[in-house]
Order: C-alpha cells, then sequence, then structure tokens
C-alpha cells in the first residue's frame, strides 16, 4: 500500500465541479494546467437573428498552481467567429460586466475553498482610473 498525499480533486473531478457551477465553463478551450470559463453578458445587437449576434461580455482563465489557484480575467466582445476580443467598453457596460463577474467569482471561490482546500493565490483586484 502506497501511502499518497492527496492534493485535491482530480482533473476529471474538477471538470465535472466547474461544469455543475454554471454554464460559464468551457471544457473544450481548457488545458491540463487552465480552466477556461466565458460569459455573454450584453447583446451586441438583439435586432439581429441569433446566428448574427454578437456579444460584450467577460472571460477567465484559472490556473492551478501547487497550493491555489490564480486567475486572469479579460473584457471585450465575442464575435461572429466565435472568438474573444479584447475591446474598450462604455461605463455602463463595464459596470454590468464588473457585476457579473463578481458574482461568479464569489460561486467559484467558494467551490475551490470548499471542495479543493485551495483558495485564489491572492486577492485580484483591478484598478479603477478616477
Amino acid at each position: 500500500m502506497t501511502s499518497a498525499v492527496k492534493n485535491g480533486p482530480s482533473r476529471g473531478r474538477l471538470f465535472k465541479l466547474f461544469t455543475d457551477l454554471g454554464p460559464y465553463f468551457r471544457k473544450l478551450q481548457s488545458t491540463e494546467s487552465s480552466f477556461y470559463f466565458d460569459c455573454l453578458e450584453i447583446c451586441v445587437d438583439a435586432e439581429k437573428e441569433p446566428e448574427e449576434r454578437e456579444f460584450y461580455g467577460w472571460w477567465l482563465v484559472v490556473t492551478e498552481k501547487e497550493t491555489c489557484f490564480d486567475y486572469e480575467r479579460f473584457n471585450g466582445r465575442y464575435n461572429l467567429e466565435g472568438d474573444w476580443v479584447v475591446e474598450s467598453l462604455s461605463k455602463k457596460e463595464q459596470q454590468q460586466l464588473d457585476h457579473s463577474f463578481e458574482l461568479f467569482i464569489d460561486r467559484l471561490q467558494t467551490l475551490i475553498d470548499t471542495e479543493t482546500e485551495k483558495t485564489f493565490c491572492e486577492l485580484q483586484t483591478e484598478l479603477t482610473e478616477v
């Protein structure tokens, strides 16, 4: 019998936990070392046909480290080609994205804290110009 130390859930278990969290997790864009999340928050032109719509939103890459998780967030437009493009947003749009992101990151942090015995490496904060 070996004395392996459990370092948290397996990759498959993490995929299941992140999938159960909601529609944000993108398994196919995730890799062995990172997890990809996104959110299509604001429809750019709701009058267009659904397949012709673009969205403003955020995307997030979460990387598992030895003792914690780290993340990097991006904002922009999800275009017709199915790609995220970094783009500046109006103050109102940015506030809506920030609110959506804060709700999500709180849920993700709770999940990570309870299921992995890890936390985020350090609290990520965004600089806002005054």
